[in-house]
């Protein structure tokens, strides 16, 4: 498993900063969301006051209390999982779930901290019924353009994102062709020991990096 859920810190950072500190009841627009989430979540990954002042892991798990709601974890799971969700039944789905959120929960904290100046511009945004798709470029500090785009559909109070694609290569994509090679060849509980394993070195590594 050693390549499970590997995606580049650019990628993890671009799904965390995109998440930060939503206002409740001002941003109701894809568009809005998008840039006004990111733009608040720049300005904390720039403090860098906060970075060395701050207790590590309360500033995380504030974090996590600000990104966690913005998201339908179910739903990104579900597409993650892709065909073989329609064989787990509703235990299996629970545990993969809890299981699959803690690995991203670990992996993106701990990338929020790799920002280094990028910057966001907004391209455009597409609106069909209740999906929408916001196009943005992320400027990285050596100047390169590189695509973000993410996919969202709309709540009873306002939209969240189920899917982010860097360079036209989706996040979840990229987790579904894993989880995909590992179930053509072994059980799901297959899986889920594998997950686990992957969630316990990432708290090690956590913990160590305390010491």
């Amino acid at each position: 498993m050693k390549n499970i859920i590997s995606l580049s810190a650019f990628i993890v950072l671009s799904f965390i900063i995109s998440s930060l500190l939503l206002a409740q009841g001002e941003e109701k627009t894809p568009k809005n969301v998008i840039m006004g989430t990111v733009e608040r979540g720049l300005k904390v990954l720039k403090n860098a006051s906060l970075k060395e002042n701050e207790d590590v892991s309360e500033y995380k798990k504030k974090l996590w209390e600000n990104i966690e709601p913005i998201f339908d974890l179910k739903v990104v799971s579900r597409r993650a999982l892709g065909r073989y969700w329609r064989q787990c039944d509703d235990k299996q789905r629970e545990e993969f779930t809890q299981v699959f959120t803690e690995i991203l929960k670990n992996i993106y904290l701990d990338k929020s901290f790799s920002y280094s100046g990028e910057e966001i511009i907004f391209i455009r945004e597409d609106i069909q019924g209740n999906r929408s798709k916001v196009q943005t470029e992320f400027i990285t500090k050596e100047n390169k353009k590189i695509s973000v785009d993410f996919s969202m559909y709309k709540t009873e109070n306002n939209w969240k994102i189920y899917d982010v694609a860097i360079e036209g290569v989706s996040i979840i994509g990229n987790y579904r062709s894993q989880f995909n090679s590992i179930l053509n060849n072994a059980s799901f509980n297959d899986l889920i020991k594998k997950l686990k394993e992957k969630k316990g070195k990432l708290i090690k590594s956590e913990q160590k990096g305390k010491l």
